[in-house]
């Protein structure tokens, strides 16, 4: 659709004059160029404007449609393409600070003196390369991460799932091997720390969890499974837990279920990062300042969106994840259910249109 037209029809549904036309033209235009029309859920020649003007339809109210694009326009956390991947360059450092702390304190020295004590130095080189790096979806951009760490990551260290097989392992193990041997260090052909990588976390509950007293399940527990049977990790194995965007209930839920997965599994010692947490303030619930829009995120919803994976009630997002959060690639269904759900054709009550289309990752169909 021409950008002119939609934006026409946009201030005829929206019942602008033409000072607030001009007012909300400068920054609605510049997000959508620069952010939003990059959406990947967004069918073939379908841009963000399409779906704006058939999402802010669904409100039949003026107030109820000022109320939603005023949340668009004031609230909305949209990530892009350039901002994840700015993410993924903050890893490294923060891996390298936890290195030179652990090797400061195994050595006995102060940390200042991990950045000059050869003996620090050297320490931290042969911890680098007994690292593996684990991409747990394909959120977690590994290439990239690569192309950031080119010259101090290797390709034989970098691995784009959890689930690895034997032959894969053994690969690992033959070129650990071999670059021990050129470094001249005698070292188990073992990586003493793993760190495994994830784009995003709104809850945690897919990370890590505890099914019953004695099984835990989840990625890490998959992962953890697989190494030892391989016996491929050190007996005081750092598990490093990172993901480019977090929660506050996505952080929480991790780091106490890992101290628990450390607790039945004293082989191993855990760590928790993220590139950047999203504040506690941005969070949608029953409580928000705004109450004109918790009462739309309530009355504009369509109990048949649910399914067997994200449970009932999910007004708020799966696990009331409250999130008014989009990224390029995908919207998390942590978000508010207003953003990203759409009703069936055959819908009997309030029939939700997506503002960004959400592609699940499950199926609930046989």
């Amino acid at each position: 659709m021409n950008h002119n037209l939609a934006l026409r029809l946009l201030a005829d549904q929206m019942g602008w004059d033409d000072a607030t036309f001009q007012e909300q033209l400068t920054n609605l235009k510049l997000m959508v160029d620069y952010k939003y029309d990059a959406y990947q859920g967004f069918q073939p020649a379908s841009r963000f404007y399409v779906a704006l003007l058939g999402f802010l339809s669904q409100f039949s109210d003026p107030q109820e449609r000022d109320t939603i694009y005023a949340f668009i326009r004031d609230k909305l956390i949209f990530v892009s393409q350039r901002e994840m991947h700015h993410l993924v360059s903050l890893l490294m450092p923060i891996i390298e600070r936890d290195m030179r702390a652990r090797v400061a304190k195994e050595l006995g020295i102060p940390l200042y003196e991990a950045w000059t004590a050869e003996t620090a130095r050297q320490r931290i080189k042969l911890m680098k390369r007994r690292t593996l790096y684990v991409g747990v979806s394909d959120g977690a951009r590994v290439d990239v991460f690569r192309r950031f760490n080119e010259g101090e990551v290797s390709n034989e260290q970098v691995v784009a799932t959890n689930e690895i097989s034997a032959t894969k392992w053994a690969n690992l193990a033959e070129e650990l091997e071999k670059d021990l041997a050129k470094m001249k260090v005698t070292a188990d052909r073992k990586f003493e720390r793993v760190c495994l990588i994830d784009d995003f976390s709104g809850s945690g509950s897919s990370f890590v969890k505890k099914k019953d007293v004695k099984k835990w399940g989840g990625k890490i527990n998959r992962f953890v499974e697989a190494a030892t049977a391989g016996n491929m990790l050190t007996g005081h194995c750092v598990l490093h837990v990172h993901h480019y965007l977090m929660s506050e209930k996505a952080i929480g839920h991790i780091e106490s279920s890992m101290a628990e997965f450390t607790q039945d599994h004293p082989q191993f010692s855990a760590l928790t990062t993220c590139s950047y947490q999203l504040p506690k303030s941005v969070v949608i619930s029953d409580n928000y300042t705004n109450q004109d829009l918790v009462g739309l995120i309530r009355k504009c919803y369509d109990e048949d969106i649910c399914d067997e994976h994200t449970g009932p009630d999910i007004w708020y997002g799966y696990k009331s994840g409250g999130l008014p959060l989009i990224l390029e690639h995908n919207t998390p269904n942590n978000s508010i259910a207003l953003l990203w759900a759409a009703s069936k054709p055959d819908a009997q009550k309030h029939r939700m249109r997506s503002l960004f289309p959400r592609r699940k990752r499950h199926s609930s169909d046989a």
